[in-house]
């Protein structure tokens, strides 16, 4: 259900947008809102969940994040949205990481947890897809509000059916107490850290606001460790960071996220802004890697029961990289079945393999007192790759689009040319599925011509032979 909303919620953005008015500097909150809370307490939530209990905590996730999507429903402002967005992505890191403990302290360590971990992944996969290709049905057929009433059913539905969950252990919160200190520098550090990402996408890394926020991050991350030596019980045991495969997973898993984000982001805009495909059908498009995902991913949990976590990571990241090679292929005149889709699939093994290799050896080792904050920090490690991969796409895109139009020229080329950056980047570097739309030309009536501003040198063809021209405006028939 969390994957799912977040996906289901940025194919909804633009009518979000023009529903309540917000501007473009404001829609981005209602994601990034989400993801600030979500990333930022997702090592606390999973320290609750060890103290207070793992069922606990989830039902009280689960209920806080219904009445969230509720609000947001109704909202009748941008600031209600975003609020509700806000109180989604902390409800969200309560139940996260209470859920994955549940399955790995409920599954003994071995095939039985293996299996579980496969059936966990492949059903994050699968809420990703089904996101892309339901929120589009819903914002066409219904309306917006309903990517988010959507989350009350489900959300009900995972109340009721978790009275099949083991009940808490009597006297679990009197074995750990919560570190408050570390709680807080270190939930104020990571808070600090994707609040400053998030600014940087728009107003870029050496905005007074986006450096003010990476030091504060800095700081209290620094604090974070001086306060955890000297804890009796700390935050993040030591212990864990002694246990290889837990520093080995969450740091592979930090990378996939990186590379994953990367390439949704500008294969979405290529879909959509050079293949013209709608947000639905763009959903539909991913739907055959996300489909090899959810069955790899079963099957890796099977391999990794006889050759190991460490062997099954470096088989995927080496599926995953490869993957990534085909993708070098695209060019604006590729075709989708030839290109695209080889690519996908491949990077589908890849993922399919790594994800749940990676979620194995993060949680492998660690004692069943411990499996909530190794799940928050595998959750943290994930949200902070995806937060630097979201930002290196608008980053490139900026630098070429400021190459290609060269300083001075900028604003001259993006006043001739409109669209032209948002061919290459997405315009504002906004995946095209968000407030950002492409700018389509106006119908012409038959016989009649377009005029169309060139700024760069404009070439034709010439008795077969491409020919450089000036600068000029032309007419070209409709």
């Amino acid at each position: 259900m969390l994957i799912l909303d977040i996906a289901i919620v940025n194919v909804a953005l633009p009518s979000m947008q023009r529903g309540l008015g917000l501007s473009a500097e404001n829609i981005q909150w209602v994601v990034g809102g989400y993801a600030l809370t979500f990333g930022g307490f997702l090592m606390l939530g999973g320290r609750l969940a060890d103290v207070v209990g793992r069922r606990r905590m989830f039902l009280t996730g689960l209920v806080l994040f219904i009445g969230a999507s509720m609000l947001g429903g109704f909202s009748q402002s941008g600031g209600m949205l975003i609020a509700a967005r806000v109180i989604q992505g902390f409800a969200g890191a309560l139940v996260s990481p209470a859920a994955l403990s549940l399955l790995t302290t409920t599954f003994k360590e071995g095939r039985e947890r293996n299996r579980a971990l496969g059936m966990w992944s492949g059903m994050a996969a699968g809420g990703a897809s089904a996101g892309l290709i339901l929120g589009g049905l819903l914002t066409q057929e219904l309306s917006w509000r309903f990517t988010l009433f959507i989350n009350v059913p489900l959300g009900l539905a995972a109340v009721l059916l978790s009275s099949v969950l083991p009940a808490d252990a009597p006297g679990d919160g009197a074995k750990v107490s919560l570190d408050i200190p570390g709680a807080v520098s270190l939930t104020g550090g990571v808070l600090a850290l994707a609040y400053g990402v998030t600014e940087a996408t728009g107003q870029g890394f050496a905005s007074p606001k986006v450096l003010i926020a990476l030091a504060l991050s800095a700081a209290l991350l620094i604090a974070f460790v001086v306060v955890e030596k000297s804890s009796s019980q700390p935050l993040l045991p030591g212990r864990m960071l002694r246990l290889r495969s837990v520093v080995a997973g969450n740091s592979v898993a930090a990378l996939v996220s990186v590379v994953m984000i990367g390439a949704v982001f500008f294969n979405s805009l290529y879909l959509q802004e050079i293949l013209g495909y709608s947000p639905i059908q763009a959903g539909l498009a991913w739907l055959p890697q996300t489909v090899l995902i959810m069955v790899v991913s079963n099957i890796g949990a099977r391999i990794a029961t006889k050759l190991g976590a460490r062997t099954l990571i470096a088989l995927g990241t080496l599926v995953l990289g490869a993957g990534m090679l085909l993708f070098l292929r695209t060019a604006p005149a590729s075709d989708y079945v030839t290109v695209l889709i080889p690519a996908m699939l491949v990077t589908g093994v890849g993922v399919g393999l790594a994800f749940v290799s990676v979620t194995m050896a993060a949680t492998a080792g660690v004692p069943d007192r411990d499996q909530g904050i190794a799940s928050g920090l595998i959750g943290t490690a994930q949200q902070v790759g995806m937060a630097v991969g979201r930002r290196i796409p608008p980053g490139v895109c900026d630098r070429r689009r400021h190459q290609h139009c060269g300083g001075d020229r900028r604003a001259h080329c993006d006043q001739a040319s409109p669209g032209a950056a948002s061919s290459r980047c997405g315009g504002n570097g906004a995946a095209p599925d968000s407030a950002t739309q492409r700018r389509r030309p106006e119908p012409v009536a038959p016989g009649k011509v377009r005029t169309v501003t060139s700024t760069g040198p404009r070439r034709r063809m010439d008795g077969g032979k491409v020919v450089q021209g000036s600068r000029d405006k032309r007419s070209d028939p409709a």
